[in-house]
């Protein structure tokens, strides 16, 4: 008992030590922690997964609650319609290839059903804002590409999330059919979807009618876990709530002003982002060293699957790139940066383990596949950044971005136009 609560300390330290060299470095902290868990269990054995008893699953519920919760905080319905619409275009497209790609490709060659198929396409489609965000900032590229690949790695959390939840309910209900499967939706995460934006208005309501009661720090944290409990309780999709509810509090200003005037103007604090942040930082940072535990490189076709799809989500990113960002308005470092940006992280791995919960066929494949597919992504989105901001190295990739400038004085502000 002692070992392991001095490991919770040492783990919290190392976490912040670790985004420390990160931001340093630009290595990113969470393919160190995944090796580091890679190598305390499968290498040497001094963890095992089952010694963590159902503090796993408990782990991966916690942190999709919580991830989901900060996700429609910061997603905005007017970015959405203004300056965000190039980032949900690539958005879209992106998501999309790789969705359909990668079920294609677990469909014919992974042997899978079309059901394993599907969830494995869409489950593998985001891309890690916790990775892109402040691997970008430094970077050498324009500023309006900075702003797009970061709106899009949140866009595509959300397309993700809500499409693979609503096939896992379709699949884990026995009603899948081919509507279900091209929607991703059904009755269940619309009610669900519903439930969490009114959940949004009455918290907004009880923190301006009883604000000493709930001025505490976590209350809306455990207003999220609240709301999601009580939504799966009744046999609804909790996660889809916990996301409608963030949304609704950061869009609060778009309700009528007699609206306004009942409910509170700041429903989630400065203060509460910042512990929100924390809380989403610790629990990242122990997942991914728990993601590590759980990899199999021990079965060839997992570790044969996962390259090739590692190799498709870079593909795939291309393809996307070349259709949307136009030589006339972007640079030739803007285009492969934009390409390298396709690590998977925390919400792929959290999704990965939801079939397996479910009881859904297929599910621990699934699982496998994505768990050993995360870091192979992170490191090679490191490994092409490196190469995109080093001139000597950015010469080898040269060929494949031909099209675009390698530099310009002055490029119009359209940041996306199809050519």
């Amino acid at each position: 008992m002692e070992i392991i609560i001095i490991g919770l300390a040492v783990l919290f330290f190392l976490g912040h030590a670790l985004n420390w060299f990160f931001i340093k470095t630009k290595i990113p902290d969470l393919l160190i922690l995944v090796i580091l868990g890679y190598t305390l269990g499968p290498i040497l054995g001094v963890i095992n997964p089952s010694d963590l008893g159902k503090v796993g699953s408990i782990l991966s519920t916690t942190a999709l609650i919580v991830i989901l919760y900060e996700g429609g905080i910061h997603l905005s319905a007017k970015d959405l319609l203004t300056s965000s619409l190039p980032a949900l275009l690539l958005s879209l497209v992106g998501f999309g290839l790789i969705a359909i790609v990668g079920g294609l490709v677990a469909y014919l060659i992974g042997m899978q059903s079309i059901v394993v198929a599907a969830l494995l396409g869409v489950g593998i489609g985001s891309t890690s804002s916790a990775i892109v965000i402040p691997m970008v900032k430094p970077l050498s590229i324009a500023d309006k590409s900075k702003t797009v690949l970061s709106l899009e790695s949140a866009f595509t959390d959300v397309l993700a999330i809500v499409i693979f939840l609503g096939l896992v309910e379709s699949a884990a209900s026995g009603n899948y059919n081919a509507g279900m499967l091209i929607l991703g939706i059904g009755s269940k995460p619309i009610i669900s979807l519903a439930i969490g934006l009114g959940s949004g208005l009455l918290w907004a309501f009880i923190k301006k009618r009883f604000a000493p009661l709930v001025s505490m720090a976590f209350a809306g944290e455990a207003w999220a876990l609240l709301t999601y409990g009580a939504i799966e309780l009744v046999n609804m999709n909790g996660a889809i709530g916990v996301l409608a509810l963030g949304f609704a509090l950061a869009n609060l200003d778009l309700l009528p002003k007699f609206l306004r005037t009942q409910i509170s103007a700041i429903p989630v604090s400065y203060n509460d982002m910042s512990l929100l942040s924390e809380i989403t930082f610790l629990l990242r940072t122990f997942f991914f060293m728990y993601l590590g535990l759980l990899i199999q490189f021990s079965n060839l076709q997992i570790v044969l699957m996962a390259i090739l799809l590692t190799v498709l989500i870079f593909a795939t990113r291309y393809l996307a790139i070349r259709l949307l960002f136009s030589p006339k308005h972007y640079q030739r470092l803007d285009a492969m940066v934009s390409v390298a940006m396709g690590p998977r992280g925390l919400a792929c791995a959290v999704l990965a383990t939801v079939p397996l919960q479910k009881g859904i066929a297929g599910g621990e494949w699934i699982q496998q596949v994505v768990f050993a597919l995360i870091p192979m992504s992170i490191f090679l989105t490191a490994l092409f950044v490196s190469f995109s901001e080093n001139e000597k190295m950015r010469s080898s990739m040269a060929k494949l971005f031909l099209m675009y400038p390698e530099k310009k004085k002055e490029l119009p502000h359209e940041p996306i136009a199809p050519h």
